[in-house]
């Protein structure tokens, strides 16, 4: 993902993002029709792919490995370099372990790869310089919070100025990410993102598994293990956006001239987890995943940003997020939504 330093994914990220992967399965057919559409050079240069918000590189193995096979199959020894960008504070060291793996798609021959450790907000490559930018459930991520939520974690609970403040950043965001593509991808250059989304109330799908995450940090103030002042301060710098806050700066925003809008699908995506936990029964396996899981995306969010709550409150916290999800477990499924979208740039 990227966001903001505090929005960095935990350590575990690779192993716990079931959800994430099921976003991306969503998208390959989109991802393969890309491939079909973009300009592969003729020159024996490189076809130069950016993979943004990559997290550890677990759900970037497979993509990756498709864009190399479809950009050989219509030019037969093609160079292909893919950088791998997130913020600063990604676990690199494991996305390097995940590159150098036995599945890695760089096994094959004419295959490079690099990482940049810096914001997809900002410009990352020389202008004209991509085929293909391909970014899987990062967006949601935001530079920055504005405001606290308040009363809660989590942006689709938020409601008055803080609400606004957040709606604002997303679509400052957007616009960046959208205008720096702009400048860096080829004409006919891909862009296929796979983003988190909102149903036009705003809802994401999570809203449980986060209600039941509040529940359990007021209960660690009432026990005297966080303070109120903590808590106030805690938020996921996250915002989901609906289709409309997707697609209106392409169709008619500032991007119209930039970039043709090819596709666009909403999907609601089945919780891997729950699907799991309904088909064996193990209720212990299906909590302590779904309490692993939060942690992963959101523990560093939470617990190593402003409210400094340290590593002993985190793991209290993440023990109790499984008891809970362990007493309601339909609450802790999370059944999200996810925006799908392929562009051409004009």
């Amino acid at each position: 993902m990227a966001g903001t330093g505090t929005g960095a994914m935990g350590s575990g990220y690779g192993r716990h993002s079931a959800a994430q992967h099921e976003g991306l399965q969503a998208a390959a057919g989109m991802l393969d029709r890309a491939l079909r559409d973009v300009p592969v050079p003729d020159d024996g240069s490189a076809f130069r792919v950016a993979d943004l918000g990559c997290a550890s590189g677990t759900n970037a193995m497979e993509p990756m490995a498709r864009t190399v096979a479809a950009v050989r199959a219509r030019r037969s020894g093609t160079p292909v370099w893919v950088t791998h960008t997130d913020i600063p504070t990604n676990d690199f060291g494991a996305l390097f372990s995940t590159l150098a793996g036995g599945t890695s798609y760089t096994r094959s021959p004419g295959v490079f790869a690099c990482a940049q450790a810096r914001s997809f907000y900002e410009p990352l490559f020389p202008p004209r310089e991509l085929h293909l930018a391909w970014s899987s459930i990062a967006v949601h991520w935001l530079s920055g919070v504005p405001l606290p939520i308040g009363g809660h974690i989590y942006g689709s609970r938020a409601t008055g100025e803080a609400r606004a403040g957040l709606r604002r950043q997303s679509a400052q965001d957007w616009a960046a990410f959208l205008g720096h593509r702009a400048a860096e991808l080829v004409p006919g250059g891909q862009l296929v993102v796979v983003g988190g989304a909102a149903t036009d109330n705003g809802l994401s799908g999570a809203e449980g598994l986060f209600d039941l995450a509040v529940e359990e940090l007021r209960d660690l103030v009432a026990r005297h293990a966080l303070t109120d002042e903590q808590l106030a301060v805690m938020t996921v710098p996250t915002w989901n956006r609906t289709e409309a806050e997707f697609t209106e700066p392409l169709l008619t925003g500032p991007f119209e001239d930039s970039f043709r809008l090819e596709e666009r699908e909403f999907v609601v995506l089945e919780d891997p987890m729950w699907t799991r936990y309904t088909a064996d029964g193990d209720l212990d396996a299906y909590a302590a995943e779904v309490a692993a899981s939060f942690m992963a995306a959101f523990g560093p969010s939470l617990f190593e940003g402003p409210a400094a709550a340290g590593a002993d409150v985190a793991r209290r916290f993440a023990e109790g997020l499984t008891a809970r999800v362990r007493d309601r477990p339909e609450e802790g499924a999370a059944r999200w939504r996810v925006q799908l979208l392929r562009a051409t740039r004009l």
